[in-house]
Order: C-alpha cells, then sequence, then structure tokens
C-alpha cells in the first residue's frame, strides 16, 4: 500500500510539473505569437504616423513655394517682362540676398515656345551667383533641371504645379504659367522656382516635427508601390518612405529614426511578469501538492485498505451487510464520511428525480410564463414555508375566447394569449408575484404573503391594464375590446386551507364573477356587493 500511495503522489508530482512545463511554454509562445507581433504592429503604426507627420509638413512647405511661384507668375511686371525683358525688373527685383532669404536656388523664366529667356540663381556647384538669357555658359548648370521640368508644362494650370526632382539635384520645384495680376489674357510663358533639399529643409521639418529627418536619393526599384521600410536596431527603428519623385532616373527617400524606448520598456515588463508568474505557479503547485497529500492522498490510503480487505478481522462481516456506499465509510466522522452519506442520499435522491426531470417542463411554450405543475408546487411551498401569513392567488379567464378565435383565428388567437400574458408579466412583477397559464385561456398568480384586499387591489389592476391593451374583440356581448373576468381567492378565507382547496375557491369566485356578467373581479366568501367591474 505504501508503494502504492507513493507511486500515486509521485504521478501527481509528474502531472503538476508537466503542468508547469506546459504553462511556461504557453506564456512564451504568448510572448512570441501575440504580445511581440502587437507590439510590433504597433511601432510600424507609430512609425507611418511620424512620417505622415514630416510629409505633411514637407508639402505645407511645398505648397507655400507653389503659392510664392504663384505670386511672382501672376504679377502684371513678370508678364511685361516676360514679352519685352525690361531690364529694370531683373535688376530690382534679383539678388543674391534675396535667394539667400527666402532660401531659394533659382528663377527660371520659359518662354511661350518652352525655351529659357531668363535665368537667375545661385549655381549649386560653384556657390556663385548667376543671371542669364540662356542655360549655356555661366548657366549651363540649369540645362539638365530644365530638360527635367519641360515635360510637365503642358500639365501646369493656373494654381501652379509642385515638382519633387531627384536630379540634377534632390529638390523641390514649383511651376506657374505667366499671367496678368486679374489672371486674364493669354499665358505667356512659365515662371519655374527650385529649393534645393538640403540641411537647411531638414532642420525646418526636425523643428517643425520634432522628429529627425534625413531625405536622401536611391534608385528607383523596378516596384512603383510607395512602400514603408522598416529596420530595426537593439535602440533605434529606422523608417523610410519613397517620395512621389517627377523627375526621371533615382527617386527621394523620406527617413526617420524613432527610438525603441518604449517597446523595450514594454517586452522587460512582461518579461517580469512572466518571471514572476512562473514563480507563483510554482508556489501554487508546491502548495496543491502539499494540500493534495494531506487533504486526499492520506484518507486515501485509509479508503484503498478498507475496500481491499486489510481494515481488519470484521472487514468481510462488514463487506457482506454493505449496501450501495461501504457502512464504515457512512459511519465516519470526517469528511470522507460526509461524502459517503451525502452520496448515498444523492444515489437515492437521483434514481427519484431523475425520470421526473426529464418530463418536467416549468414554462408555457407560446407565453413563456409558469405552467400548472411550476404554479401548484410554488403554491404549495408558500403555504407549507409560512402558513401564519396569507396567501392568495388569482384566477383569471379571457372572456368569450372562443368567440375571439372563432372570429380572428387561432394564430391571432395565440398572439392575443401572449399580449395579455405579457401585460399580467409587467403589471404584476413589481410585488415579485408568480403568473402563471393554467390552462387553455386561463391564468392565475400566485401571491405569497398578501391578503385579501390587496390581492383584490391587484386583480382589479390586472383587469384594467387587459382591457387597456384595447385588443379588439368584436364579437364579445362584453365589449368591443378584450376583457377579463377575475377570481379571488386568499388562505385567511378559505377552512382547511391548501394548494387545491385555495385554487377551487379562486376557481368558484370566477364563476361568480362570470355570473355577474365577465369583465369584473370577484373574491371567494363575499356577496355581490364586492364584485368589481
Amino acid at each position: 500500500m505504501k508503494q502504492v500511495r507513493h507511486s500515486l503522489a509521485s504521478r501527481f508530482v509528474l502531472f503538476l510539473a508537466g503542468l508547469l512545463v506546459l504553462a511556461m511554454i504557453a506564456l512564451l509562445l504568448i510572448e512570441r505569437v501575440v504580445f511581440q507581433p502587437v507590439l510590433m504592429k504597433a511601432e510600424n503604426q507609430q512609425a507611418g504616423q511620424e512620417l505622415a507627420r514630416i510629409e505633411n509638413s514637407l508639402e505645407q512647405n511645398h505648397n507655400a513655394l507653389t503659392a510664392q511661384t504663384r505670386d511672382w507668375a501672376h504679377w502684371d511686371d513678370t508678364y511685361q517682362f516676360i514679352q519685352d525683358a525690361n531690364s529694370d525688373y531683373a535688376t530690382s527685383n534679383f539678388s543674391r540676398e534675396m535667394f539667400e532669404d527666402l532660401h531659394d536656388q533659382a528663377m527660371i523664366f520659359i518662354s511661350e515656345d518652352q525655351q529659357p529667356m531668363w535665368i537667375a540663381g545661385i549655381d549649386p556647384g560653384t556657390n556663385t551667383y548667376v543671371t542669364c538669357t540662356s542655360a549655356t555658359g555661366d548657366c549651363s548648370w540649369a540645362a539638365p533641371l530644365i530638360a527635367e521640368v519641360q515635360p510637365f508644362l503642358g500639365e501646369v494650370e493656373a494654381t501652379g504645379l509642385p515638382l519633387n526632382l531627384a536630379s540634377p539635384w534632390p529638390a523641390r520645384a514649383a511651376i506657374a504659367p505667366i499671367l496678368q495680376t486679374d489672371r486674364t489674357g493669354p499665358s505667356r510663358g512659365w515662371l519655374i522656382k527650385l529649393r534645393l533639399i538640403d540641411e537647411r529643409l531638414t532642420d525646418l521639418l526636425e523643428d517643425q516635427t520634432g522628429l529627425s529627418v534625413q531625405i536622401s536619393t536611391r534608385p528607383a526599384p523596378a516596384d512603383t508601390e510607395r512602400k514603408m521600410a522598416l529596420q530595426r536596431e537593439p535602440d533605434l527603428l529606422h523608417a523610410g518612405k519613397p517620395l512621389l519623385t517627377h523627375s526621371r532616373g533615382p527617386e527621394l527617400v523620406l527617413s526617420t529614426e524613432t527610438p525603441r524606448d518604449r517597446v523595450k520598456r514594454a517586452s522587460r515588463i512582461f518579461r517580469y511578469s512572466l518571471a514572476w508568474t512562473a514563480v507563483l505557479l510554482a508556489v501554487v503547485i508546491g502548495v496543491v501538492l502539499a494540500l493534495l497529500y494531506g487533504l486526499v492522498l492520506k484518507p486515501l490510503g485509509q479508503f484503498t485498505r478498507f475496500v481491499t480487505g486489510k481494515q481488519g478481522e470484521n472487514s468481510l462481516a462488514q463487506r457482506e451487510n454493505l449496501a450501495d456506499v461501504p457502512g464504515s465509510l457512512l459511519q465516519r466522522k470526517d469528511e470522507f464520511g460526509t461524502l459517503a452519506r451525502h452520496a448515498q442520499r444523492l444515489i437515492s435522491q437521483q434514481r427519484e428525480q431523475s425520470k421526473m426531470l426529464l418530463d418536467l417542463s416549468q414554462h408555457d411554450p407560446l407565453t413563456g410564463l409558469a405552467n400548472r405543475r411550476l404554479f401548484d408546487a410554488s403554491l404549495q411551498q408558500s403555504l407549507s414555508d409560512e402558513p401564519e401569513k396569507p396567501t392568495s392567488v388569482l384566477m383569471l379567464d379571457i372572456d368569450h375566447f372562443k368567440l375571439y378565435n372563432d372570429r380572428y383565428g387561432h394564430p391571432e388567437g395565440d398572439r392575443c394569449l401572449a399580449s395579455v400574458a405579457e401585460c399580467m408579466e409587467q403589471t404584476v412583477k413589481p410585488h415579485g408575484f408568480l403568473v402563471a397559464r393554467t390552462g387553455g385561456e386561463e391564468f392565475s398568480v400566485l401571491m405569497p404573503e398578501t391578503g385579501l384586499e390587496q390581492a383584490r387591489t391587484c386583480a382589479e389592476e390586472l383587469r384594467k391594464a387587459i382591457a387597456g391593451l384595447k385588443l379588439p374583440h368584436a364579437d364579445s356581448p362584453v365589449s368591443d375590446v378584450v376583457t377579463v373576468s377575475v377570481g379571488v381567492a386568499s388562505s385567511v378565507n378559505v377552512d382547511n386551507v391548501s394548494g387545491s382547496t385555495l385554487m377551487r375557491s379562486a376557481d368558484l369566485a370566477l364563476y361568480e364573477a362570470k355570473d355577474q356578467g365577465r369583465n369584473r373581479v370577484a373574491c371567494f366568501g363575499e356577496d355581490a356587493a364586492n364584485i368589481f367591474g
């Protein structure tokens, strides 16, 4: 027996240890399969939002450049200059200081034949301010720029056109048609303004967004979809997204770096939680093992010795007199004895109740109310639990319900029964009374701890509430709407009170209400003066 008990203990130890291992594996899988992907997704969303903020700030900056270009292009002096190349216009409006103050790199005036007629700006290669009438000589640096922009001249509307260029330099350009100030007359050409994408721009974007900003170029991939690229390092998340680039060849890429402090902190907290969970599980398993031995395994050894005939010399005789549960266990005073006695009672009760429970239905399927069986059981319980307190019952019958069915049909009759049932349930619900359907068109109400006067008042409320539904009943001799007759009986007015006598009394009162003309309340044991309707 000692070996058997130790074998069971060993099995429990192995089982709980295996359970601990499985729990730890499950926690690790939760971290890998659920928690980490959620963190990565949140980090990806944060990176996408930060790139969107930078891109929005860049777009606002570009829109400002387009607006400035449009203001210059829609100016009568510019309109006149594009036609006569008046040197006073160039002398009074262009200087190196102006370009540096506006952070502009160049302004190029294009004639109607799409050829440059005036170029002013700072050579990106030599940082020299020059003005020319063509893209040659000192202004030859502007020729590649003009070549990149010329294909878009035909698409420019009056509001202007912003462009992102990766060649010949990373830059933002804006084109606007040259019109008179009031935008009348034909366009005489185009004005192009250029700003380089340089450190000044990225510094401005960092000040506006509070994020690190890098804008670089890379060879354009075959895939034209602008997807966000992520690269994770232990402390930083690098996020990059291609910008819409209008020039041929390479494309512009917007990048930012985000510290991964939140992800690292969340992962660290989760791992601490895992560690403490493992410790807690180990402690719980240890406690369970100790309780298991003290409360189950040790008494189980005693039980095993008894059933195997090692309890003593009288064990055989005792076993011959056993019923379903061994008598020695039934006589024990500890938990096993309690369990044995309770099990014996349950066996006896279960045999008696099983068949009854299979057939028992406590509610009416049409109305959802309690049925006759439940009502009778509840009535008997109310009378037996507190016999010194009054118990009242109501019995209601829908007046001339057969005529209702004949006139409207049985489906409508079913709906009428359901409506009446719902009305009764809602009316008596505040009082905690039980409503049951105890016949075809017959209903009953159980009112524990309720005297005759209160029952009479409740019955009248029910009668009025049902009449208040105004369910049409054209063939009723009583009323043009559905009405009920109610019989009331109370245990204080019934001799040798029991459930059956109380219900018979209510039934007699119901017949009295019908004899008096229906649609009224009658109380058992009182004369016609106490019939309300």
